[in-house]
């Protein structure tokens, strides 16, 4: 049993997001302007464009995640009196812990998408939206961050580790070094990024247009869902899957890499 705490696993979290953040910012740029529909940025200052807020947003996302997740696992074990968690209950608690984040990454991508249109600087664009739209605006697509978080967290909280122990049973498998780790990953991440994507694709475009009043078709997740729909076909909600696919799947990788490691660190040096 590890001795590694909630308070140490939010900090684990931390550095995990902005590491993630600093190699993999490029597919967002990508990802959000493909969802938007304006055109691709080309030069790396472009792509990298709100790497700041981008990471100020992953760091207390994963942070929450990774020490949400560890302490919904400890108080279910100290309730249940049990060692042993379920797959059910191991894929409740990566949702719950999840879910839980959205309320720090949902104003955070709504500044990161607005300064990826406007151009402006962080401190200029934070300026702007507290001028043309108060500060309940960020939370924007709120209830669409809670539905991807939720299913993104399953994807490298559980899914991950559930289906590497699996994988790892397989002789024919496990004779392969590293084999366990690389497929569960990729499998993952393939499915986070589906499970997702359209939720992601809300939520991108109720940010990426905040006036309600000049577009009111993004009001809402479900007046958004409709006007998607109707207007473009429901083929638009995986758009820009592939960098975002790509992205998860090395987040999966580079998350779930970096706890095992720090966490093993951690408890070997304890003991």
């Amino acid at each position: 049993m590890s001795t590694v705490t909630p308070l140490e696993h939010t900090a684990i979290g931390a550095l995990a997001g902005v590491l993630e953040v600093s190699i993999m910012q490029p597919t967002v740029g990508v990802k959000n302007a493909l969802q938007e529909g304006r055109p691709v940025p080309r030069t790396i200052p472009m792509l990298y464009r709100g790497v700041v807020v981008s990471a100020g947003a992953m760091l207390p996302i994963t942070a929450v995640q990774f020490g949400m997740n560890r302490f919904l696992e400890q108080t279910y074990r100290r309730v249940m009196k049990t060692e042993q968690l379920s797959m059910g209950g191991t894929v409740a608690l990566a949702m719950g812990a999840g879910a839980s984040s959205a309320f720090l990454g949902c104003p955070a991508e709504f500044v990161m998408i607005q300064q990826q249109k406007a151009g402006r600087s962080l401190a200029a664009e934070a300026r702007h939206i507290m001028a043309a739209y108060g500060p309940l605006k960020p939370m924007k697509g709120l209830s669409a961050t809670i539905a991807r978080e939720s299913l993104y967290a399953c994807g490298y909280l559980a899914v991950a580790p559930l289906l590497r122990k699996k994988l790892a049973e397989q002789e024919a498998i496990a004779a392969v070094p590293g084999a366990p780790l690389v497929l569960s990953g990729i499998t993952a991440g393939l499915l986070a990024t589906v499970a997702t994507q359209p939720a992601d694709t809300i939520k991108t475009r109720m940010q990426a247009f905040p006036d309600s009043a000049t577009h009111p078709q993004y009001r809402s997740l479900m007046s958004t869902v409709s006007h998607i729909v109707k207007t473009e076909g429901a083929g638009t909600f995986f758009a820009g899957l592939w960098p975002r696919a790509f992205r998860i799947v090395c987040a999966v990788f580079i998350l779930n890499g970096f706890r095992s490691t720090v966490v093993d660190a951690v408890d070997n040096h304890r003991q």
